[in-house]
């Protein structure tokens, strides 16, 4: 069913249709929760009321084709909830020092990452955030404005900064590594290099960047996959959820009632589009994150001035599990009843 349809049939109480969602959408939501959240079964808790909301709230989307995009929205508000720290997708600091996460790369692989994750770390909270969402989970435009609550301009301008501080900081390496054969002047000014990529010569290159056409679409061409590999690989979907779900949703009993009521109060009223509210950052927290983010700039300068060699772009990565499936868990509404308390 297209997306028109399932809302239409959600609404109307057809607990298949809500089935028809998660089985589309639930995985990405779970990847993008757990980037936003440090525990797990905070995550899947954020996607069980993401569904649950929408079984009660859907009817107040103006145009059912967003449903996507609305599930996206809901989920972010719910992950704000709950935060407790920096997010998973701002805390990669630790990969950086860590070489077993890379074990299984050759070095080459393994130091590009080290370096796309702290190009990505160095960014603004807010770039980041607009970086994992139209990248990983292809929103852009309206799409995510509405994620973000903000307009579509200023969506575009988060998503924008976040490419050209990528770009200021690894286009010239991955041109310079991936581009002499296409480039007779880009070869010639590597020519009588040793591998290294002094401070003249990155200058160098990034003036015939900006000059020559072939280069500028081999920095833009490679940006992307180079990116995707960098950030962590999305969590893996816990089995047992869709049951959960589609349980919390269906069941008629009065502890099961109470807790979507509470649920439903939560996540507040909507706005004239049927998207949620966006919940804000807390001042105090954006300009510690953005602290840390500058120290994060550090490492990328460090980083970059002791590259060797060509690195092997290899492009966008498969996902790899974050958090194994759980066999068990303990039922909704005793959730509730902590959630309550």
């Amino acid at each position: 069913m297209e997306d028109r349809e399932i809302v239409a049939a959600i609404v109307a109480g057809d607990l298949a249709a809500l089935a028809d969602a998660y089985d589309q959408y639930a995985e990405s939501l779970y990847g993008y929760c757990r980037w936003m959240l440090a525990e797990p079964d905070d995550a899947a808790d954020a996607v069980q009321d993401t569904f649950a909301i929408a079984a009660g709230k859907l009817g107040g989307l103006r145009d059912p084709r967003k449903l996507r995009p609305w599930l996206y929205a809901v989920a972010r508000n719910e992950c704000h909830r709950r935060r407790r720290g920096p997010e998973t997708g701002l805390d990669e600091a630790a990969d950086l020092a860590d070489p077993a996460a890379d074990i299984s790369d050759s070095a080459e692989r393994a130091e590009l990452r080290r370096l796309v994750r702290a190009a990505l770390a160095g960014l603004h909270p807010g770039e980041r955030e607009a970086l994992e969402l139209s990248l990983r989970h292809d929103l852009d435009g309206a799409d995510l404005a509405a994620v973000l609550g903000v307009s579509r301009n200023q969506a575009h301008a988060l998503a924008s900064s976040a490419l050209g501080q990528l770009e200021k900081a690894l286009g010239v390496l991955l041109v310079a590594r991936t581009g002499r054969r296409a480039c007779p002047v880009l070869d010639g000014l590597l020519a009588d290099g040793d591998g290294r990529l002094t401070a003249h010569t990155r200058k160098e290159i990034s003036r015939h960047i900006d000059q020559c056409e072939v280069c500028d679409n081999r920095r833009r061409g490679v940006l992307r996959p180079a990116a995707l590999f960098g950030m962590a690989p999305l969590a893996a979907l816990p089995r047992w959820l869709r049951g959960e779900v589609l349980r919390i949703c269906g069941d008629d009993s009065d502890l099961t009632l109470t807790y979507r009521h509470e649920v439903m109060l939560r996540a507040g009223p909507l706005r004239p589009n049927g998207f949620p509210q966006a919940i804000r950052e807390p001042r105090r927290r954006i300009v510690a994150l953005t602290r840390i983010a500058a120290a994060a700039a550090i490492v990328i300068a460090l980083a970059s001035a002791g590259i060797i060699s060509a690195l092997a772009l290899g492009g966008s990565h498969p996902p790899h599990s974050l958090a194994g499936a759980r066999t068990s868990r303990g039922s909704a509404t005793a959730g509730a009843a902590q959630t309550a308390g």
